[in-house]
């Protein structure tokens, strides 16, 4: 059986990352889609040679996606194969009761790529059968299949275009999806090395003997700051109250000394005035006496 296009139909985009890598290998053309509506919606108007379907997805599984596209009569002779980490016969039977056409397990390789291909007998759905490209009386090509090659070329030339957009779509997403995957790695790692010393003082913050303790050289320096404010007040208001008290007592030294300085003068005066009496009483005296 010949294979040249093959639409994948999986949720996980790493998967179908690692499927194509293995069939473009085999220089078949790959198509990815994310869900079976997706890709029933895809085969309405294109048909590749072979699907593979993955079994669980959001809304309609692999099962019925492919027991809907061979109960479609455009779509029925498209083999289609389950891409599934399910196993064992019992899942083999069950998928082939749905129209599968074989089982390729999930992790795949090159090797189970290729036998499950090569175990296909029909011909792939895009194929030209021999009869219709020779006309064994005329030796000629009818319209029909001409149109068919044509379509055929075109169909795939689109599928080779979409799936080289949708590859480096795809490895740019990667790269993108990597390079964010680091800066979240390093934005966790750096919010971690912050987040230790917060959760310690948290910790400690938790803890009234520890959070004394820490706050006590603070607290200390705060007292000794206020304690200073106030004994500099006691000290401005004691400093007021002595000043005040020492002009009281100059004022009254001040008067005490007009006073005695008073007192002293009218107290030489009235020496004066006595020695002159007391002189004058003693020479009339000695002039009597003599």
């Amino acid at each position: 059986m010949t294979i040249k296009s093959a639409l994948i139909v999986d949720d996980s985009k790493s998967a179908r990352i690692m499927l194509q890598r293995l069939l473009e290998k085999m220089n078949v053309i790959t198509l990815g889609v994310e869900s079976a509506e997706e890709a029933i919606s895809y085969l309405e108007n294109q048909q590749p040679d072979i699907i593979f379907m993955d079994h669980m997805m959001p809304g309609m599984d692999g099962l019925e996606a492919t027991q809907t596209i061979k109960n479609n009569p455009k779509t029925q002779g498209i083999p289609t194969i389950m891409y599934t980490s399910k196993e064992g016969d019992g899942y083999n039977t069950l998928a082939m009761s749905h129209g599968a056409s074989g089982v390729l397990p999930k992790p795949a390789n090159q090797q189970a790529v290729m036998a499950v291909i090569n175990s296909l007998n029909n011909t792939a759905a895009n194929d030209v059968p021999e009869a219709q490209m020779n006309n064994n009386d005329a030796h000629k090509v009818s319209l029909d299949v001409i149109e068919k090659m044509i379509q055929q070329r075109l169909n795939n030339s689109i599928l080779s275009a979409k799936a080289e957009m949708t590859a480096g779509l795809d490895g740019v997403s990667h790269q993108l999806l990597q390079t964010q995957q680091e800066r979240l790695t390093i934005a966790e790692r750096s919010f971690k090395q912050h987040l230790k010393p917060l959760q310690v003082k948290l910790l400690e913050l938790g803890d009234d003997a520890k959070l004394f303790k820490r706050l006590q050289p603070q607290l200390q320096k705060q007292m000794m700051v206020i304690a200073d404010k106030v004994s500099r007040k006691k000290v401005d208001t004691l400093y007021k109250e002595q000043l005040v008290k020492l002009q009281a007592i100059e004022e009254q030294q001040n008067k005490l000394m007009i006073e005695v300085t008073n007192k002293s003068q009218a107290a030489m005066f009235k020496g004066i005035i006595f020695g002159a009496l007391l002189g004058a009483s003693v020479a009339i005296t000695a002039s009597f006496i003599i």
